[in-house]
């Protein structure tokens, strides 16, 4: 199944400045995990159904185990937690690590394949 072109498009900017790590400062390292966390907020939005409306992520967040699986919430909650955690980390904090930004890009990336609408049919189909 293939992502959302805004969601891959995220992942692929922050798999091109991952492939390079010597290049990654800490501006870098934030604007990737920005990055990530709307690739994320994104997903929970489209598996919440409300990808065209104004309510905060912190709402859509609570609301997603009623859309998916509790264990698939769960993860995409911490997900957007630790991203949102490495975006405003303090001048005293150590900057994420390149290889924990790795993690999270793969992380993003399973949540939001898994985040992504499958198509179920029910009911009958009488075909003529």
């Amino acid at each position: 199944m293939t992502l959302p072109t805004d969601v891959q498009d995220r992942l692929t900017c922050v798999a091109n400045l991952l492939a390079r790590p010597d290049q990654l400062d800490g501006v870098r390292i934030r604007c990737c995990a920005e990055l990530l966390r709307t690739a994320v907020e994104r997903s929970v939005a489209r598996a919440c159904g409300a990808e065209n409306t104004d309510q905060p992520v912190q709402a859509l967040l609570l609301s997603l185990p009623s859309h998916v699986d509790a264990d698939l919430a769960y993860d995409a909650s911490q997900l957007w937690h630790a991203l949102s955690r490495a975006i405003r980390h303090h001048g005293y904090e150590l900057t994420p690590a390149v290889a924990e930004l790795s993690g999270w890009h793969a992380d993003t990336a399973a949540v939001a394949e898994a985040l992504q609408p499958t198509m179920t049919l029910f009911g009958t189909i009488d075909l003529h």
